[in-house]
């Protein structure tokens, strides 16, 4: 039987967060017609995706093991949205009895009535996008809830009866000083979640702030220098160890047994199907193939394409890129065998040191071991957390 994950993306927000590089629309976007009616029609064209999905790559009555309800801001979705999709998967699939089925939501909507009904229809698992609990930094970062809305939002979701909750951190917003870093770290802490993700600031092309880097800074507020983030992080990496988390990957940290199983699905290159525009799929099919495919970052685009059932072609040396917007590729031996270099030593338990050597060479790796970035574990290699600071270098040195 295959295995599974679904990732189901809800591309509407209140508004858009300065950092923000996923797609989305915000509501006052939306036209006034055409455009609710999207946002009220939009599960259908996701159901309609699972159908066309499962029949094009033989899905059907696969074992999921982890659904995520990503965005966007899934939680200003209403309760329907939920029910109906998790109804679909279960017709058309074999949920596995415990299965992980996360939300994530803005603390500013994560209200007791929403939480308890999400629960009821039986997601057990949040993340709650904190990012900060410091006034100025959220402003600056463009979030529109305070620090009392993430304390509502974690004591709502404990009283809805989730015990698996995780909290989302970003390091090196504008303006994110080391003691208002360290205060925001101790500040989750206190909330003891089960699960902490702690994403270094990364501005992207399309975002906001990249528009306004390039003029230095926001109303007097300087962007936060590299070096000083991984000060940041390394902080952080040591009150979690403190406190009973484990880094199980570069940005992930659990308490025992919370970790992300559908994110380490992605980590170990486990199948999973994308729905919705931006989403993206990797999929194992029965010939020996591995297709990645990515839709089009697009409401409209993504609404003609899954009405007119058409997702592009596949081809067997290249990747396509159509004019809809999708992009399909079929995996080549390099691509399987550079993203299981890079994939795995993004965790902490990294990849089997003779597995290594064969794909990447010793001398390189001895390298990298002598030099601080990596080390032994056991039968496996690691990066260290040096390593871990100038992870992307370190990969593209060693992929082949």
């Amino acid at each position: 039987m295959k295995e599974l994950s679904i990732y189901i993306h809800a591309p509407f927000c209140k508004s858009k967060c300065n950092y923000c590089s996923f797609y989305s629309i915000p509501l006052s976007k939306l036209k006034p017609v055409n455009g609710w009616a999207e946002l009220e029609q939009y599960p259908e064209f996701l159901i309609k995706e699972i159908n066309l999905e499962a029949e094009k790559y033989s899905l059907g009555g696969s074992r999921v093991n982890s659904i995520y309800f990503g965005g966007g801001t899934p939680s200003i979705m209403p309760a329907g949205f939920f029910s109906g999709l998790i109804n679909h998967i279960r017709e058309n699939f074999e949920i596995a009895e415990g299965a992980e089925i996360t939300a994530e939501i803005n603390p500013e909507s994560g209200n007791l009535e929403k939480l308890s009904a999400l629960k009821t229809l039986g997601i057990n698992r949040l993340s709650i996008g904190a990012q900060s609990f410091d006034v100025g930094v959220l402003k600056t970062a463009g979030r529109i809830h305070n620090k009392n809305d993430i304390y509502n939002a974690a004591d709502n979701a404990k009283k809805a009866g989730f015990k698996n909750i995780s909290l989302d951190l970003i390091i090196g917003l504008p303006g994110q000083t080391k003691d208002i870093f360290y205060n925001d770290a101790k500040s989750i802490l206190g909330l003891e979640p089960a699960h902490i993700s702690a994403y270094m600031l990364s501005v992207e092309k399309g975002t906001k702030f990249y528009e306004i880097r390039k003029k230095g800074e926001i109303n007097g507020t300087a962007f936060t220098p590299e070096e000083y983030i991984a000060e940041y992080y390394e902080i952080l990496c040591g009150l979690l160890a403190e406190n009973g988390y484990k880094r199980y990957e570069i940005s992930n940290f659990a308490k025992n047994g919370y970790e992300s199983r559908h994110n380490l699905n992605y980590w170990k290159r486990g199948g999973y199907l994308g729905l919705g525009p931006s989403a993206s799929s990797f999929l194992k099919l029965e010939n020996g193939k591995e297709l990645r495919k990515t839709n089009t970052a697009d409401l409209e685009k993504y609404i003609r394409n899954i009405s007119k059932k058409f997702y592009g072609r596949e081809n067997d040396n290249s990747g396509v890129i159509q004019n809809n917007g999708n992009f399909i590729e079929i995996l080549t031996e390099k691509d399987k065998i550079n993203e299981e270099i890079f994939l795995s030593l993004r965790t902490a338990s990294g990849i089997n040191a003779k597995r290594l050597s064969e794909l990447a060479g010793r001398e390189i790796i001895d390298k990298f071991i002598k030099e601080g970035f990596m080390q032994n574990s056991k039968e496996n290699i690691i990066l260290t957390l040096k390593g871990v600071l100038l992870s992307s270098e370190i990969f593209a040195r060693i992929m082949i």
